[in-house]
């Protein structure tokens, strides 16, 4: 392919109203949560773990908000034009603000907004080039090059540099598009080594690969957050998941023809960067270690990464591009569309399933439900419906009066209503489990247990102590201790979970 580079004017779009995108969103952000975009202007050196460390640095003290950097440095060492966000989906009111949600809006109430929008699909709309802005700077061929932008090394011992962000896959018998991430480690200025799960986008490229052709592959560096939410919805196969990304919008999710494929592959038309190519059949490279979002450094892997030759990347001007970084603390707000898909799944099996904790650093392999038990064997059925996701090894079942988000709940509860002999089910070697669990002592294959916290029907149990309602109803704590006192009691930083 000849190198070639474009750009063009947007007049022509000035006066349609503006879809949704990373530049509406931080709008939005900006006006309804301030303090929480910031700016780095010092120069930056992403791949050498500068971002990293301020990102840790902030985590440390509990803040988490929107960073950009304004003069990142690129993998030749040149200061880029194309500044790096961080962190734009980590806390919960930046979700409630990407989802339209309100601020009063709980994590439960966030899980079941997703749902509602994984129902509520939107077809996609299909755009003209020129009404789109992520082709106003089109570069194809020698000029796709990757080595120009500012790409992380994420963690001690990675491989190499790493583009984390979602990926897309077409599957060729039906026509539907998969949304996945997928990390991709840096191998040249138009090569990545791309790996992949046994999941969804695997099973589209072997259908590709056993007949010898390429697989279209785009790759979404900068967009709105309900899209990159969408991007890890977990569905039927055989779910078109651009649809969903629109429902997670609530509008259609803009379409153009890409580069390398033209109308046989279409790619979002308002993203800040989007990277396309293919991914090559009968080919395989190493690539890792990374630092994976379990916490640990995932290993090299050769059979399940692919060879991903990049053809094209184009842009709008003023883009940004992004990466995830996994946070300290418990902060997984990107995840909470597949803390949904669990909850769905559960309450198919129990519908008394009131919340299902899955995301974050003590839930990522162990699932967290609460449920109203109607019978015995209720909380044996949800959790059989978890273990149909292989990010599932522990599951523990609770009464709906635990909160799962809080494992100071879960403690007492494990405390309290557990007899080790008569409530754990441990079940040996035969289950799927993730291949980013360090524990695995197989390649796939996973022990898992079955904790049930519930408390047992058809005989008495001691009742929670608590304060009367009426009593809480009638006290009020400023009419008791002033204002100007209650102020200056210092906060109690001395428990283990604050």
């Amino acid at each position: 392919m000849t190198a070639q580079t474009t750009t063009r004017t947007t007049a022509s779009r000035d006066k349609a109203p503006r879809p949704k995108s990373l530049a509406s969103f931080l709008e939005d952000v900006k006006r309804e949560l301030p303090g929480e975009l910031i700016h780095v202007t010092k120069v930056v050196d992403p791949a050498h773990y500068d971002v990293t460390a301020i990102i840790k640095k902030l985590d440390a003290l509990k803040k988490f908000p929107i960073i950009i950097f304004d003069k990142p440095l690129n993998l030749k060492g040149q200061i880029s034009d194309i500044p790096l966000i961080m962190n734009a989906e980590i806390s919960r009111g930046k979700v409630q603000v990407a989802l339209d949600l309100p601020r009063s809006a709980s994590r439960v109430d966030i899980a079941e907004e997703c749902l509602r929008r994984e129902e509520h699909r939107v077809p996609p709309q299909l755009v003209s080039k020129e009404e789109a802005p992520v082709k106003e700077v089109i570069k194809v061929g020698e000029e796709a090059d990757l080595t120009k932008l500012p790409i992380m090394r994420h963690h001690e011992m990675d491989g190499g540099p790493y583009i984390v962000m979602a990926s897309t896959v077409k599957d060729r018998k039906t026509g539907v598009y998969n949304t996945s991430y997928h990390r991709m480690e840096i191998k040249g200025p138009r090569l990545t080594a791309f790996y992949s799960s046994p999941r969804h986008l695997w099973r589209i490229f072997k259908d590709y690969e056993d007949n010898g052709l390429e697989c279209p592959v785009s790759t979404v560096l900068g967009h709105h957050p309900a899209f990159n939410m969408g991007a890890c919805y977990q569905g039927p196969f055989e779910v078109d998941e651009y649809h969903i990304i629109g429902g997670y919008l609530g509008e259609p999710l803009r379409l153009v023809p890409s580069e390398t494929f033209g109308d046989a592959f279409m790619v979002p038309a308002d993203a800040d960067m989007v990277m396309e190519g293919a991914l090559i059949p009968g080919k395989r490279m190493v690539e890792g270690p990374f630092g994976e979002a379990p916490g640990y450094l995932g290993p090299q892997r050769y059979n399940t990464s692919l060879r991903y030759e990049v053809r094209a990347i184009t842009y709008r001007r003023g883009a940004m591009i992004q990466s995830i970084i996994t946070p300290e603390g418990d902060k997984p707000w990107l995840d909470i569309a597949r803390e949904g898909a669990y909850l769905r799944r559960v309450r198919e099996a129990v519908p008394g399933v009131k919340a299902v904790c899955k995301s974050g650093r003590h839930a990522h392999y162990s699932i967290y439900i609460s449920m109203k038990k109607m019978a015995e064997g209720d909380q044996g059925r949800a959790a059989a419906a978890a273990f149909t996701f292989d990010h599932t090894k522990n599951v523990f079942v609770f009464d709906e009066d635990i909160d799962v988000f809080d494992p100071t709940d879960i403690l007492w509860a494990l405390a309290t209503r557990v007899q080790p002999q008569r409530d754990i089910s441990i079940i040996k070697d035969v289950m799927r489990g993730n291949m980013l669990d360090p524990s695995l002592g197989d390649e796939i294959k996973t022990s898992a247990m079955i904790v049930d916290a519930t408390r047992p029907l058809g005989r008495p149990y001691s009742p929670v102590s608590k304060c009367p309602e009426d009593a809480l109803a009638r006290i009020k704590l400023e009419d008791f201790v002033p204002r100007e006192i209650l102020d200056r009691i210092p906060l109690d930083r001395t428990t283990y979970w604050a």
